[in-house]
């Protein structure tokens, strides 16, 4: 978010200011990827020349530079941003014209470790943000507060507290605005963010009004712009409004300016300049940039006293509010009910807006900003070249998780195809990837559960692994490609994210996934898949079933990528991507083709019956022997490739594969 107005905006062009002093003696080669969000303006202009002249000189210039950069995944990678917004800022957000290709959630897969920089308000993040980590699983996470620092480690083993860092303020030459009221010779008081619950604009306004919305010497100059609860300028009056006129007082003034939309940083200049307290009863910050601000501009401030801002503010300051700790109460998904946020209370903020106002006759408040700003420039933690290189340090230490060989080569494959986009592309990365080896297919048959799951995850645990659908969940630690298609697949209630299969991202495996319908039709978007192949709706083939023509070598992945309608998942793209890959030995277990009950309409599973499944499949009542039959042919038909085929479990298969155990 290097070129938009938002907390995040301003946060990452000082991280890039501080990492732009240490990374020449470090010898680091640092890049910036843009994503244009909503809150971006047309060009740099709006920005100082210094922000300006930095992301000139990091961005990148073109497509193929980045995809230069990033083709051998030796890179580490630091994604700045709310956490949800990595997996959908490719979709929504626009990308500088120079780049055609959006490429965010490409950069932070692609590469050998991901870092997540990224603050929170509240005393926990959401099941929401709990499952991007999941997915993503960075390597550490870089936060900027001591309360965050405590909460994200309940999520993460590394990470980093980086405060953003003091630079020189007053870079701007501060332009005058034409209020509706004049400043002068006023007690101002000064509160500036986007306008949203969370903020505390309510508890402000009350608190003012009540203690001192008769002053005509006083002013509240409310500096916001809409979001989704108010998204228009005459919406956020309204609402002050209705606030005010809520509140009985007699012979209220009329000493709210409210400024409802974006004013030039001059403007901001001016407004610190005019003004003689910044206060803000924010619900909950995960280091208040406004609040940071107004201390370096020499302004006191009237806060909570307990939050992710604290750590800059000395303990000396006058204007700390009390209050509680208490749930989070609001109808946004961002904020749920198992965290807390800190609730002002109003009592207090009265008496310290009093206490202010009483220090400002006496012209002794003036004082009380300075002592803040020294307090703030002597504390050497927010020292912009000991941030910038305390950042360089965590990112490039060698703290790298140890894998197995087996988990190295699925790592390295999964990061070779993330810098790809087509399915030839990828199809080709995994040709011949284990070429002469063995495989072991785990199936959905009964005939899975005679050996126990601790043996087979402990016999597996070094050797190349087919998991199919519902195998996966007990065999989750030891597959290293997981099949899955549109039927039976395992409900999704009751989670947040609508995924049918959930993976551990420290060893998650290859994700095949198949459909007779496109992508996205028959499972949630959120559900994660490496490869998708399209198979024939059965009924627009002609009934040529390859189970049926037998025509195996029509299919190969190296003549088409077009999938045979089997019927089943193992004749459509198991066994063909067993050869593609270049396996030499195939031993599978639970690949029954019987049914115990002839009368049934599924096959039996030894996870249990398929009735409470998510698109729960039919049968066709020839399908079974059909596909049992086929069994010869298909054995044949990789014996004369020069593949062996095995089953190490009781089934129904042709009866001259060798049976073995395990």
């Amino acid at each position: 978010q290097f070129v938009d107005f938002s907390g995040y905006g301003i946060a990452s062009r000082k991280y890039l200011e501080t990492l732009d002093l240490v990374v020449k003696q470090n010898k680091i080669d640092l890049k910036i990827y843009i994503a244009l969000s909503p809150f971006a303006p047309n060009d740099l202009s709006p920005f100082s020349d210094k922000e300006q002249e930095l992301i000139k000189k990091y961005a990148f210039t073109s497509d193929e530079e980045l995809t230069d950069f990033i083709k051998d995944n030796d890179y580490e990678c630091i994604w700045h941003m709310p956490t949800p917004m990595s997996m959908f800022a490719d979709e929504r957000f626009k990308t500088p014209s120079n780049i055609k290709k959006p490429s965010l959630l490409k950069i932070i897969t692609s590469a050998k470790r991901n870092h997540h920089l990224v603050v929170w308000e509240t005393s926990d993040i959401s099941t929401e943000w709990k499952e991007c980590l999941q997915w993503l699983k960075p390597h550490s996470i870089i936060t900027a507060c001591k309360m965050n620092y405590d909460m994200f480690l309940n999520y993460n083993d590394n990470v980093l507290l980086a405060p953003h860092p003091i630079f020189d303020v007053g870079s701007f030459e501060p332009e005058p605005m034409n209020l509706p009221l004049t400043l002068d010779d006023k007690f101002v008081v000064f509160t500036m963010s986007q306008w949203t619950h969370r903020k505390g604009f309510d508890k402000l306004l009350k608190a003012f009004t009540a203690e001192l919305g008769d002053r005509d010497d006083c002013v509240l100059v409310i500096k916001t712009f809409g979001s989704g609860e108010l998204p228009t300028p005459q919406h956020v009056a309204d609402k002050v409004n209705s606030i005010r006129n809520g509140i009985l007082k007699f012979d209220k003034k009329n000493n709210v300016v409210l400024i409802p939309d974006y004013i030039p940083e001059s403007n901001v200049a001016w407004l610190y300049d005019n003004s003689d307290l910044f206060a803000s009863l924010t619900r909950g910050e995960g280091f208040g940039l406004t609040m940071f601000e107004s201390i370096l501009n020499g302004l006191p401030v009237l806060t909570p006293k307990e939050g992710g801002h604290v750590d800059y503010i000395s303990d000396k300051n006058k204007f700390m509010v009390d209050g509680m700790w208490d749930t989070c109460v609001t109808n946004d998904i961002a904020y749920p009910l198992h965290s807390e946020w800190f609730e002002s209370n109003i009592s207090s903020a009265r008496k310290k807006l009093r206490l202010a106002y009483n220090l400002w006759k006496e012209n002794k408040l003036k004082k009380e900003g300075e002592m803040l700003k020294k307090h703030l420039i002597n504390n050497k933690n927010f020292d912009p070249k000991t941030i910038g290189q305390n950042i360089v340090d965590f990112v490039t230490s060698d703290n790298q998780t140890k894998l197995s060989e087996k988990q190295q080569k699925i790592s390295a494959l999964k990061k070779s195809m993330t810098l790809v986009d087509s399915l030839e592309d990828k199809l080709e990365i995994l040709k011949d990837s284990y070429k002469d080896e063995t495989l072991y297919i785990l199936s959905c048959g009964p005939s899975l559960a005679e050996y126990k799951k601790e043996y087979l995850n402990k016999f597996l645990s070094d050797k190349p692994t087919f998991a199919i659908k519902q195998t996966l969940h007990d065999f989750s630690e030891v597959a290293d490609f997981h099949f899955f298609n549109c039927a039976n697949l395992p409900s999704p209630v009751g989670q947040p994210v609508q995924r049918h299969y959930k993976y551990n991202e420290d060893k998650r495996p290859i994700i095949i996934a198949s459909s007779n319908y496109d992508l996205g039709r028959r499972w949630h978007k959120a559900q994660k898949q490496d490869i998708f192949f399209k198979i024939p709706i059965r009924t627009e083939i002609n009934n040529e079933f390859v189970t049926k023509t037998k025509k195996f070598d029509d299919f190969l992945i190296d003549k088409t990528l077009t999938r045979p309608c089997g019927p089943g998942i193992m004749y459509e793209t198991v066994f063909y991507m067993a050869v593609h890959m270049g396996f030499k030995n195939i031993v599978c277990i639970g690949w029954d083709l019987r049914q115990e009950n002839p009368n049934a309409d599924t096959y039996d599973h030894f996870y249990g019956s398929t009735e409470n499944m998510f698109n729960r499949g039919d049968i066709l009542d020839w399908e079974i022997d059909t596909t049992r039959e086929a069994s010869k042919e298909l054995y044949h038909w990789l014996e004369g490739k020069g593949i062996s085929l095995k089953v190490a479990s009781s089934s129904a298969v042709y009866d001259k594969i060798e049976r073995i155990r395990l």
